[in-house]
């Protein structure tokens, strides 16, 4: 069976990847009420990757495991790879061209470390985000555990709390905090439904209370409260909300 290894309830780990796609494609469809991401969309599955793909997985050395639970997983593509929280982007693995290969053979870029044989150390765990600031999030779904480990780029420059296991890589994720991956994603739901980080229209960069704080703006406050105002996010109305932010982006000079 595709999905199996030693020691492997393969029932268990199937139903623990429908219950995850599930609660992925939830997490993508409130993104795309966003009108940051108004031209993305959100493929399911079962997937059947080109040749190409296929072949760029398994010269990176994914095994049959990953590569088995990717063709299950639901992605969320766009042109412009917009934010889905602070400094955090969604990985499709499916698009030959973007960063989700990358992340996956080196997540914590320790090739640029001048390490020797660095890539593919994650074996069976799949990267859902990817970090592009010091703010962001990987999530990485440990496929062994059915855990996923959020780890933050800024915990990365910090020294750990506990040691990598002996042998392993520095940064080596076993070592970071992690909860149930079901869990997980709940959370990461509930969070981007209650705006605790609240994404500009226009940008789509994703601002956090304490950085507008710093700056005195008060852009955050102003923008989730708009957010609300026009019913998000079960009856958003993304009309209403850009004329809105429009005359408040004028009014508090923002556009300036």
């Amino acid at each position: 069976m595709p999905l199996t290894t030693s020691n492997r309830s393969s029932l268990t780990h199937e139903d623990t990847i429908e219950a995850l796609a599930a609660l992925l494609t939830q997490y993508y469809t409130v993104q795309l009420l966003l009108p940051s991401h108004s031209t993305a969309q959100i493929s399911q599955p079962p997937h059947t990757p080109p040749p190409a793909v296929l072949s760029q997985w398994q010269k990176a050395g994914m095994s049959n495991l990953v590569i088995e639970t990717l063709k299950q997983l639901p992605f969320l593509s766009s042109e412009g790879n917009r934010e889905v929280a602070p400094d955090t982007r969604a990985l499709d693995y499916l698009n030959a061209e973007s960063e989700a290969l990358d992340v996956w053979k080196d997540p914590f870029c320790l090739s640029q470390e001048g390490k020797e044989k660095v890539e593919g150390y994650l074996r069976n765990a799949v990267p859902l985000t990817s970090c592009i600031g010091r703010d962001g999030w990987l999530l990485l779904w440990d496929l062994d555990t059915n855990n996923i480990y959020e780890i933050r780029d800024k915990d990365l420059q910090e020294a750990p709390t506990q040691p990598p296991p002996k042998g392993a890589p520095k940064h080596y994720y076993k070592h970071f905090p992690h909860k149930p991956a079901l869990s997980v994603l709940k959370n990461w739901i509930e969070r981007t439904k209650k705006l605790d980080w609240v994404p500009d229209p226009e940008t789509g960069i994703w601002m956090q209370k304490h950085e507008d704080d710093l700056e005195e703006t008060g852009r955050y406050d102003a923008l989730k409260q708009l957010y609300f105002y026009c019913g998000w996010p079960q009856r958003f109305d993304q009309e209403t909300f850009l004329t809105r932010y429009t005359l408040l982006s004028r009014s508090r000079g923002w556009d300036d």
